[in-house]
């Protein structure tokens, strides 16, 4: 904002006082402002994401296992029972390739297991994600596991 002071003395002779800053000169102090904070903020960030994949894969992993651990249970209600076929230890990891899991692919490696057992009128419903968060992880250093009991139904 320029503020102009004339003040004549003389009809001939004019002084001009210029005070603040020009257009130029403050668009000048944003982008070095901003091109600062951009470096600086993307010197920080690689400290974080590993943080951040881990919390998104952690909470993907846990929305998935309550997913599955929701549908056996349905399927116990609407069947009454689950087929021997479901007892056991199973790998289940392609269930969660579906587009329902879009956020998946940050989950690298991922390798999903249930475990089910029958004692009596009981089951026994857990199941185990584990998976790394880089392409290189192939030793799975992440896992999460969710677990529930369920009882046949009209007991």
């Amino acid at each position: 904002m320029h503020l102009v002071n004339l003040s004549c003395k003389d009809d001939h002779k004019c002084l001009r006082t210029k005070n603040g800053f020009s257009l130029v000169e403050a668009m000048m102090a944003m982008i070095l402002f901003f091109l600062l904070f951009g470096y600086t903020i993307k010197a920080l960030a690689p400290t974080a994401t590993d943080s951040h994949n881990l919390l998104r894969g952690v909470t993907v992993a846990m929305n998935a296992c309550n997913w599955y651990l929701n549908d056996l249970e349905r399927r116990i209600n609407y069947l009454g029972e689950l087929p021997a076929s479901d007892l056991g230890e199973n790998d289940v990891t392609l269930l969660f390739s579906d587009d329902y899991f879009s956020d998946i692919e940050m989950l690298r490696n991922l390798q999903a297991t249930s475990h089910i057992s029958l004692d009596g009128d009981l089951y026994k419903m857990r199941i185990e994600f584990r998976w790394g968060n880089h392409d290189s992880d192939h030793k799975r250093p992440h896992n999460f596991e969710l677990s529930r009991l369920k009882t046949r139904p009209g007991i």
